[in-house]
């Protein structure tokens, strides 16, 4: 089986995606739909419920030396959806350790609070 997933696409509005469990890919342009979803499958272990591609526009990019334009960027992008619950360990955002230490953070935050209201109410 040839590789077909040629990266993750890690931006913004991926990670936010990846919490409804939709994985963003960057695959090969010859790619469909069912060789996408197939490859998913067996390479993370989860259930794809369905596939969406797109081609995405590669950008013009002036370099400043010798004023030519060229193309960066472009291809084909696979938005993967899971079925409920399954999640991709590798890509997965570390969002619930941030959320776990900034809750420590904020109970410590209101302890010292409640401290130094006592400390005003004693003085």
């Amino acid at each position: 089986m040839k590789n077909i997933i040629k990266k993750a696409i890690l931006s913004e509005k991926a990670y936010k995606s990846m919490e409804k469990g939709i994985y963003t890919f960057l695959v090969d342009a010859r790619s469909t739909k069912k060789e996408i979803a197939r490859q998913v499958a067996s390479h993370f272990a989860v259930e794809v419920v369905k596939v969406n591609v797109g081609n995405v526009a590669a950008k013009s990019k002036r370099i400043a030396k010798s004023r030519k334009q060229v193309k960066t960027g472009g291809g084909k992008k696979a938005m993967v959806y899971l079925k409920a619950g399954q999640t991709i360990a590798v890509l997965s955002p570390k969002s619930e350790a941030k959320g776990k230490k900034a809750k420590e953070k904020g109970q410590s935050k209101e302890k010292d609070i409640q401290q130094v209201t006592a400390e005003g109410k004693e003085g």
